[in-house]
């Protein structure tokens, strides 16, 4: 189970895994242009502000965004405001621009995957890390933030 922590390879693993069997059925074409085209650009322009300014505020903390290593701040501003995980907040809307720009239901169901297993157990991996780490400071940010949007 310890796979589940890693949240970037269970994407990459179940969008490579969508690809791969769109490619097997000679289905895996990419259409950036019309009305999905250009939803799929901004979703993925969205995804990549989330991800962009989640790293940096990282940086900022001076901690790791890395699930596995034990996280030395809370961070509360910036896109952290807005949701208590903005990163896999990102990466299941890459999967939404991945099925808009592939016209493909698969990559929905790899983001819904995705969302299940973060949400089931990744998460609440980390939010006991945090509650037990960051206690008054934790109650309260999760009282004022909610956990996707």
């Amino acid at each position: 189970m310890h796979i589940f922590r890693l949240p970037l390879l269970n994407w990459l693993v179940l969008n490579g895994l969508a690809a791969y069997y769109l490619h097997l059925k000679e289905g895996l074409y990419w259409a950036f242009s019309g009305w999905m085209g250009i939803l799929g650009i901004l979703v993925v322009l969205e995804a990549i502000g989330w991800i962009g300014t989640s790293l940096y505020y990282f940086v900022q903390q001076k901690t790791s965004p890395n699930p596995t290593h034990q996280a030395t701040s809370l961070i509360t501003h910036g896109p952290y405001r807005l949701s208590r995980n903005p990163l896999y907040l990102a990466f299941t809307s890459l999967c939404l621009s991945l099925a808009l720009f592939t016209h493909s239901p698969y990559f929905l169901v790899s983001g819904l995957i995705f969302w299940l297993i973060t949400d089931l157990y990744t998460i609440p991996q980390e939010e006991k890390f945090l509650s037990e780490k960051f206690k008054q400071e934790w109650r309260k940010y999760i009282q004022q933030t909610r956990r996707w949007l």
